[in-house]
């Protein structure tokens, strides 16, 4: 077979583009491997950010409210020590009273004694009385059964530790 020529083999040549489009459909070009890595570090590194943005909001916060709390503590701090250095001051005027109190106790433990006298005297004086008096009853029309009292025992008032009541022994004075 005699050779054509070109013109008359190729009979779309005159019409352009469309022969190269008919003749050759190239494929789809194949993605590299690394693609659907990079496809995938990039949607990790977005749910980094998302969470970093959080971390860093929520330690914002944290931080301005940590400042506020310490500003605050600042200040109720100077009203304790301002409220402590009047507390100072009136215990400092309360000492005089605690001096009274402690002579007002001494008074009190003097007076204890003394109705622990009285009460031994009136026991006593009881007792003494009561022989002559059993003895009028039987006298009498309604006299009754005798009575009888048994002795009052004295109890000393137990004394405070180094004698405050002037003795210097700690004996018990009668």
């Amino acid at each position: 077979m005699p050779r054509k020529h070109p013109s008359e083999t190729t009979p779309l040549l005159d019409k352009g583009d469309e022969y190269l489009k008919k003749s050759y459909t190239p494929g789809t070009p194949a993605k590299p491997h690394y693609v659907a890595y990079m496809d995938r570090a990039e949607a990790g590194l977005q749910k980094v950010k998302i969470i970093v943005f959080f971390g860093m909001t929520a330690f914002i916060i944290t931080a301005v409210l940590g400042y506020y709390l310490i500003f605050k503590l600042s200040g109720d701090s100077s009203q304790m020590s301002a409220t402590m250095q009047d507390m100072a001051q009136s215990i400092k005027l309360m000492h005089p009273m605690s001096e009274n109190m402690a002579q007002m106790n001494q008074s009190l433990l003097q007076m204890n004694e003394s109705v622990n006298r009285i009460q031994y005297s009136a026991g006593h004086m009881d007792r003494t009385y009561t022989k002559p008096m059993n003895m009028f009853n039987r006298i009498m029309p309604w006299g009754g059964e005798p009575t009888y009292h048994p002795a009052t025992p004295f109890v000393p008032f137990p004394q405070q530790q180094g004698g405050s009541n002037g003795n210097n022994n700690g004996q018990h004075s009668q």
